[in-house]
């Protein structure tokens, strides 16, 4: 007996595996990471010292107690409205788990990050998107959305804002009013990379709608993508449902230690949002020169029409830069760059540059040949 999960397959994410470096020859350091939107500082020395005295012969809180007392004091939440996961792409799942039993319907606003389709498809549903269009500039009709939500009446509504890879952000009164639409339903606001919006608000303002579960990832912040450190603000009977669902021990020892230095270490988010702003600035203008038109961001990547973006990450590759090949968001002509510091920067237009003439060049080579 099949049933609709039968088909399912991992979603496609960034950054470049072993297996891939070992095909093309290569090794992790000489690659440069464009693809991962994370803090483009690196981890920092403060957070690597927390980690050198961590006991991991103990297990770990499962409750997350300290870590959630200092994020309680950090956000001015009650201890009783958060809790702390193994990464926000755990926190997905729990939600689907969690809300989308019994044939429920779920509403994705998308192009967007492939785990929440994952996870509703996994919990058993198929669920409805509302898409940005390109000529739109990848911007959703609020109004319309409002209207199909309702119509739809979703136990759960998933937006990213900023969204990945389009890096659009809605302003609070456009999300208040998806919340309304979506009442007595669930809006998830995934907050993972507002720490580097231009303009960053807190969602955690429109908790008292009662409808809003907003969720952040500590791992984009702080670069701690192999830790993996994320947690979710929302009314507490939504945080003791979610607990059921979440594994013993889901969140390690190193993880929790470090997630609360990371909390006395604001000035590194600091210094990232100006590396990015500066980043932002240098690439725009260069990619713009090359002849590529970019996607209008308001975070810490952007979004470049390459024509085929499958070609131009193994282009790129040998030239030792991985970007993010945004065919699986269903954008097969678009290519994302997180940012980076400046001189690797430089050598990502540089790379660019030379990835635009040598495939152009086949394609005038294949042009000629096919008029023979």
């Amino acid at each position: 007996m099949s049933n609709r999960n039968d088909s399912m397959k991992r979603p496609v994410h960034g950054s470049i595996t072993p297996a891939e470096l070992r095909e093309l020859g290569l090794e992790i350091n000489d690659v440069i990471d464009f693809s991962s939107n994370i803090n483009p500082l690196g981890m920092s020395a403060y957070l690597k010292d927390a980690m050198a005295n961590v006991d991991i012969s103990r297990y770990p809180d499962p409750d997350c107690l300290d870590l959630r007392e200092a994020l309680a004091k950090e956000t001015g939440i009650d201890i009783a409205s958060i809790i702390v996961g193994n990464g926000s792409t755990e926190l997905i799942h729990l939600i689907a788990r969690a809300f989308l039993t019994g044939d429920r319907s779920a509403i994705i606003f998308s192009p967007t990050y492939g785990e929440y389709e994952t996870a509703c498809r996994l919990a058993g549903t198929e669920p409805v998107f509302i898409k940005a269009e390109e000529a739109h500039g990848f911007r959703w009709n609020i109004p319309s959305a409002c209207k199909q939500i309702k119509a739809i009446a979703p136990r759960i509504v998933f937006l990213c804002n900023p969204n990945n890879p389009t890096g659009v952000l809605l302003k609070s009164s456009d999300v208040e009013k998806i919340a309304a639409s979506a009442e007595p339903g669930l809006l998830i606001v995934d907050e993972a990379y507002m720490p580097f919006a231009d303009s960053p608000w807190d969602a955690t303002t429109l908790l008292d709608s009662g409808n809003i579960v907003v969720m952040r990832s500590m791992t984009k912040d702080y670069a701690l993508a192999g830790i993996r450190l994320g947690y979710i603000v929302a009314p507490p009977d939504i945080i003791e449902r979610l607990k059921c669902y979440q594994p013993f021990w889901s969140v390690n020892a190193i993880a929790q230690t470090v997630g609360i230095a990371a909390l006395n270490d604001r000035e590194h988010i600091v210094k990232a949002r100006k590396t990015i702003a500066d980043a932002k600035a240098y690439l725009l203008k260069s990619i713009a020169d090359i002849g590529l038109d970019v996607v209008p961001a308001g975070t810490n990547f952007l979004l470049i029409k390459v024509g085929d973006a499958k070609s131009m990450r193994q282009a790129l590759l040998k030239q030792g830069i991985c970007v993010r090949d945004c065919t699986s968001f269903g954008l097969p002509q678009y290519i994302r760059i997180a940012m980076q510091p400046l001189p690797e920067c430089r050598r990502f237009v540089d790379s660019l540059r030379a990835a635009v003439t040598d495939i152009n060049s086949i394609v005038r080579k294949n042009d000629c040949n096919r008029k023979r």
